[in-house]
């Protein structure tokens, strides 16, 4: 989060001293999202790593890996009282919402097409993909790179014929 931090300590508003507890949202709404990721993948060295489903796949078996794209705290539900995203033994496709990760009260969600970047996707996004494993607890902090889920793609039903 030092980008972010260089960013708000470099603003006009923080810098003129007018500001709230509703600073940071609006300092949000007025920041340009996609350079502030871009610059935070370079000041993490992850921008171009070039992650792909080789380097995912666990060996002796047909299932992937699905690593943390960032550090942060993993929910497994968007409330207490609202159902987990995702279960073992669900079938998911890129689109859908595996888990949130939450890092300075900011949300982000976790799907397959997260991983996509300047090498492509690396989860096929027509793909449907069964949870086989859920690594991690809801409330536990994650790093990057950490193993949240372990899937298993499934085969199209005209590939199976």
């Amino acid at each position: 989060n030092i980008c972010l931090i260089k960013r708000i300590l470099a603003d006009k508003v923080f810098l003129d001293g007018v500001y709230d507890t509703g600073y940071l949202p609006a300092f949000l709404e007025r920041t340009d999202m996609a350079a502030l990721i871009e610059e935070i993948a370079e000041a993490s060295g992850t921008d171009g790593i070039g992650i792909d489903l080789e380097m995912l796949r666990i060996d002796g078996s047909d299932e992937l890996k699905v690593l943390s794209p960032s550090t942060g705290v993993f929910y497994r539900t968007p409330s207490p009282t609202e159902p987990e995203y995702v279960n073992v033994g669900d079938v998911v496709n890129a689109d859908d919402t595996l888990c949130q990760l939450e890092a300075m009260k900011m949300f982000t969600p976790v799907n397959l097409n997260s991983f996509s970047g300047n090498a492509g996707e690396v989860y096929p996004a027509d793909g449907q993909y069964e949870v086989t494993r859920i690594n991690i607890a809801s409330g536990q902090q994650v790093n990057e790179g950490d193993l949240l889920f372990v899937i298993k793609p499934q085969q199209a039903a005209s590939e199976t014929a």
